[in-house]
């Protein structure tokens, strides 16, 4: 799986019908701005992720990040951005800083046709949870990421049609490793394209049947990788599924597939069953649970495997003790198959957490998260636990 240290790029998580604890803002102009800060203190007993003579250590997380977003009446303008400085006590080896920018926006034309789009840059590392990062890493990889996206929707009255596509850049910088030179990563430079097509039918107010076609082209910076394997590949893949759209119970979508991916010789195809889903359910004013499923073809310098296919899917669950105190727990499964090769892991993760939100400024944080990869490999399994403590500062 692509592990990287996520960025937060809106305003805290809080209670259902928070009301005087919601972030209000900064009115701009035709704009309001959500400015945000979150700072953290953690405890991770394993903070490599390796299986045996496992280091652990205390580490402190600034996360500032803004969002503004337009107040127009037609068309839309958002802008976002985000910084995580990582600061250990002990292995200051992992200290490193994310960073991420970007926008999206939507011209409504005429009335049923929209254009949207949006994008982003980031420099980003990579975590010691992937099995493309060396366990013998002195620091994390550091990479960076480009993405923009556009699409042309139209939807008529039951009827909607739209045509996308989506570009994603990765740049990676050498690994430095410990006792040895770095390692080069140029072979992992790529450039990923997707382009669709959707049509759907709102067959019942808030709920709309669609099919979706997608193509895909991956292409290398190198023709040849480090094994000796050509990385480039294509494919499509062909979804049916359900969208719950404005429903006040019942939100996101559903879906079903099959996809085909095509890698050259003595790399295999991969094809088969594909799914999705993000599904938000109001079961009533206290109980909120999230559905979220996946599976996605990753690029890996495993030699022999095709690609990291993950098959991942997390139960979410948010319960309110009072207004402004929220019991948030989830679990997740994830099963990464390299394609063509023996190596296979799997990562059961679970966790709970306190989001006490003090006042509309501010909002106090308790978590606890298990992680496991149990892997076909010998010596590439570990366990991990964190614990965090933080306070969510937020206008």
């Amino acid at each position: 799986m692509l592990c990287v240290g996520l960025l937060s790029l809106t305003a805290p998580a809080v209670a259902q019908d928070a009301g005087p604890y919601a972030p209000i803002g900064m009115r701009m102009g035709g704009f309001r701005l959500f400015p945000t800060l979150d700072v953290t203190a953690n405890y991770d007993n394993n903070i490599y992720r390796t299986q045996t003579a496992t280091r652990d250590d205390y580490y402190f997380l600034e996360n500032p990040g803004f969002t503004l977003q337009s107040q127009w009446g037609r068309h839309q303008l958002d802008l976002f951005g985000a910084f995580n400085a990582y600061q250990y006590a002990s292995l200051t080896s992992e200290n490193h800083n994310d960073w991420n920018i970007g926008g999206n926006g939507r011209l409504d034309v005429v009335r049923g046709i929209d254009l949207a789009g949006g994008g982003s840059y980031g420099v980003l590392h990579e975590a010691r949870t992937s099995p493309d990062q060396p366990g013998f890493a002195k620091t994390p990889t550091e990479f960076a990421m480009s993405q923009a996206n556009a699409v042309l929707e139209y939807h008529p009255y039951h009827f909607g049609f739209s045509v996308g596509g989506t570009y994603a850049r990765y740049d990676y910088n050498p690994t430095t490793l410990i006792g040895l030179p770095s390692l080069n990563n140029a072979d992992r430079n790529r450039d990923e394209y997707v382009g669709y097509a959707k049509g759907s039918y709102e067959f019942s107010p808030g709920y709309a049947m669609f099919v979706q076609g997608n193509y895909r082209d991956v292409g290398y910076d190198l023709l040849i990788d480090r094994n000796g394997a050509r990385r480039a590949n294509n494919g499509y893949s062909v979804n049916a599924g359900l969208e719950m759209l404005v429903t006040d119970i019942v939100k996101g979508q559903i879906f079903v597939g099959y996809l085909d991916q095509h890698y050259h010789a003595p790399l295999v195809n991969v094809k088969g069953f594909n799914f999705g889903a993000n599904v938000d359910w109001s079961a009533s004013p206290l109980w909120t649970f999230h559905l979220a499923a996946s599976r996605t073809l990753n690029g890996t310098t495993i030699a022999g495997a095709s690609a990291e296919d993950d098959r991942m899917v997390r139960l979410g669950v948010d319960y309110s003790i009072l207004r402004n105190v929220m019991i948030q727990a989830h679990f997740s499964y994830n099963d990464s198959v390299f394609n063509g090769s023996p190596r296979e892991d799997k990562y059961p993760e679970a966790g709970i957490g306190v989001n006490y939100l003090m006042n509309s400024l501010m909002t106090a944080t308790l978590a606890y998260a298990h992680q496991e990869r149990n892997s076909s490999i010998s010596g590439q399994g570990f366990t991990d636990n964190t614990v965090s403590v933080g306070l969510n500062f937020h206008l």
